[in-house]
């Protein structure tokens, strides 16, 4: 099978790199997001397995996130509340809640592997357009010579 040759305008090359940096936007906002995920589910996992060795009656404090702490005392260690689709809240044995926290930072590693996958492309395609970008200049410079 022989190579093929592709002719690119300067224009359809400026035009692909600019698509590939949005993609790259689009791919590290969804890695941050994804890490602020993670980082929520360590913390709730932290403070549920927090809350299970604390007895019943003891004080606790409790983060309310951004620096806030609410002190509380613990009448329940073996159960939260927990909410699901439909703003519809539940009880969940703090084991449970554990296990779908677990299942969840799974998720999120996997999704965060893609991405990192997807951002490894990008920064491949864009390292072949700057190529396709650097040899074009080369050859009109030594065609104007």
């Amino acid at each position: 099978m022989e190579g093929k040759t592709v002719n690119l305008s300067g224009q359809q090359i400026a035009h692909a790199i600019k698509q590939e940096r949005t993609n790259l936007e689009m791919v590290q906002k969804t890695i941050a997001s994804v890490q602020n995920l993670m980082q929520e589910i360590f913390f709730a996992k932290e403070s549920l397995k927090s809350i299970k060795k604390t007895k019943k009656g003891e004080k606790a404090m409790l983060a309310l996130g951004v620096g806030l702490y609410l002190d509380v005392k613990i009448d329940e260690n073996s159960k939260v509340k927990k909410s699901i689709p439909g703003n519809i809240i539940i009880d969940s044995q703090i084991d449970k809640a554990l296990e779908d926290l677990d299942k969840k930072e799974k998720e999120a590693q996997e999704k965060l592997e893609e991405l990192d996958k997807q951002q490894k492309s990008i920064y491949a395609n864009m390292n072949t357009l700057g190529q396709i970008v650097t040899q074009a200049e080369k050859a009109r410079r030594e065609q104007t010579n």
